[in-house]
């Protein structure tokens, strides 16, 4: 990407309170005059697209257009000096601190030195920011320890290394294992094949992994509890899901701390606890979740923690809607949803997209808006790079013929079913759930002539999947669409929100 497409985007992202910090920050850099920085500031934020050439119309009178491309490096280097200023941080914060026992330390001040790196010390070890406590300790503090000639002093600090490098490695172990197993999730998913299972079940058995109390630190123990939470989702214990997923909630709300200074990651827990009572069909409990992460907004500061917050508020609240059955009020929701988009798209990434498009396309579906459904639908074939998950791409090929089919665009099934065929094969997903249902398409739906003959397919398919809601190595393949309320709403002809929310009754 050029130089001048980097500061176009970067201006772009600037939120409203940003740019108008950035404003009060470039004021001070040209006194006296207009600030030609700002010119070019508001010049640049007008385009749609960045076009240099019409920028350079629109400034020719402007004695900048001669220097322009070191004008503009030199913006580009303001905006993230202001937006330092603007998002101050823990780490920021030590990052200072330390700074400023440097110079003191320069100036031979030792003992204001030593006040400084003894706040800079007691705030990373209060965030367990051990990498920042290393430095501390084994550069600036060991410098004072040593022009002071203090033996002491000098063993304590060697003291603290090894504990701190203690705890390093212990978080380090369970990063480990929590990439290894989200890599595992990425690449397979839920368990379909026992083959791909043996590398995580004997990781399991680590004593890291057995012990709780031998995470030391509050991330190891987010870590331990996380690999539980994507083990028990793998292997289908939902039981372990919620538990696990609680011990995270919990452990938050040990550390209040946390939350204020990692709200994404608590909301990115809140969003997996809210998926994790759907699949428990804990729906009493849906709403209190998402109540306490819309009550996250005033900490959502920076734009990526406002996307993340809009993001899985928007996918809860339209899964709570349609596992429930309340249809009009999703669709309601994804007429909100789809106008808070445009602020938030170019933010998410393809997965984020994959996931929240097909929700506004159940609740469309689920409120008899075919039309509606399908166009969310090819918005995600379309639009996204849809190789991320093949089980959820097999979903979404799925879906995709029965929305078809009730919207009666018979004339595409053929071609689709022989697609999702061709897919699910060469992307070894071809399991009995899958080869039931294609058959059905293939074979028995097309000979139907009547609304009996329908009836009696419709019936047929249902006996053969039932079962399968049952076996440990299929049971995962219902849990995106709910396909049995489907195929009964067919076969009693009666509508899909209906069938849907009769069952959510007897839950709720």
């Amino acid at each position: 990407m050029k130089a001048s497409e980097d500061l176009f985007d970067l201006i772009k992202s600037l939120s409203g309170t940003e740019k108008s910090y950035f404003k009060k920050y470039a004021s001070l850099l040209v006194l006296g005059k207009q600030n030609k920085y700002i010119l070019l500031f508001d010049a640049i934020a007008k385009q749609k697209t960045y076009d240099e050439q019409k920028l350079k119309r629109y400034l020719h009178s402007e004695s900048i257009v001669r220097y322009l491309p070191s004008v503009k490096k030199y913006l580009y280097r303001q905006i993230l000096k202001a937006l330092r200023s603007y998002h101050r941080s823990i780490h920021s914060e030590i990052r200072d601190l330390i700074h400023e026992a440097e110079i003191l330390y320069e100036k031979e001040l030792y003992a204001q030195s030593k006040k400084i790196i003894r706040k800079a010390k007691e705030t990373a070890r209060e965030h367990e920011m051990h990498h920042a406590l290393m430095e501390i300790l084994s550069r600036w503090e060991m410098k004072l320890a040593v022009n002071n000639a203090d033996v002491s002093w000098i063993r304590n600090i060697l003291r603290e290394e090894t504990d701190e490098l203690s705890l390093q490695q212990n978080e380090k172990i369970y990063r480990n294992n929590y990439s290894e197993m989200l890599i595992h999730y990425y690449l397979y998913g839920i368990k379909r094949n026992k083959n791909r299972l043996g590398k995580i079940k004997k990781m399991m058995q680590s004593r890291f992994l057995t012990h709780a109390d031998m995470a030391k630190t509050f991330e190891a123990k987010l870590r331990f509890h996380g690999v539980h939470v994507f083990y028990s989702g793998i292997m289908d214990d939902r039981s372990g899901l919620y538990h696990s997923s609680r011990n995270i909630i919990a452990l938050f709300k040990k550390h209040p701390e946390k939350i204020r200074h990692a709200v994404d990651s608590f909301i990115a827990h809140l969003h997996n606890m809210l998926d994790v009572c759907t699949l428990n069909k804990k729906y009493n409990e849906i709403p209190l979740y998402l109540k306490e992460l819309e009550s996250l907004a005033p900490l959502a500061k920076s734009s990526d923690e406002k996307k993340k917050l809009f993001y899985f508020t928007a996918i809860n609240r339209l899964n709570y809607y349609t596992v429930t059955g309340q249809f009009s009020i999703a669709v309601s929701a994804a007429v909100e949803i789809s106008k808070q988009l445009g602020e938030y798209e170019q933010s998410m990434n393809d997965y984020e997209k994959f996931m929240l498009f097909p929700n506004i396309a159940i609740s469309y579906f689920g409120d008899g808006q075919y039309k509606n459904c399908i166009h969310w639908l090819n918005r995600t074939r379309n639009d996204l790079s849809l190789n991320i998950r093949p089980d959820l791409e097999g979903f979404l090929r799925l879906f995709y013929i029965i929305a078809h089919y009730e919207a009666g665009n018979m004339d595409l099934l053929v071609p689709l079913i022989q697609s999702l065929y061709r897919y699910l094969k060469r992307k070894e997903q071809l399991h009995k759930f899958e080869t039931v249902i294609i058959y059905f398409l293939r074979n028995e739906l097309p000979k139907t002539t009547d609304q009996k003959e329908r009836i009696q397919a419709f019936q047929k398919l249902k006996n053969k999947l039932l079962p399968l809601t049952k076996d440990a190595d299929e049971k995962n393949a219902f849990n995106s669409f709910d396909y049995i309320s489907w195929l009964e709403s067919k076969i009693e002809n009666r509508p899909f929100a209906e069938v849907v929310r009769q069952k959510a009754r007897y839950v709720l």
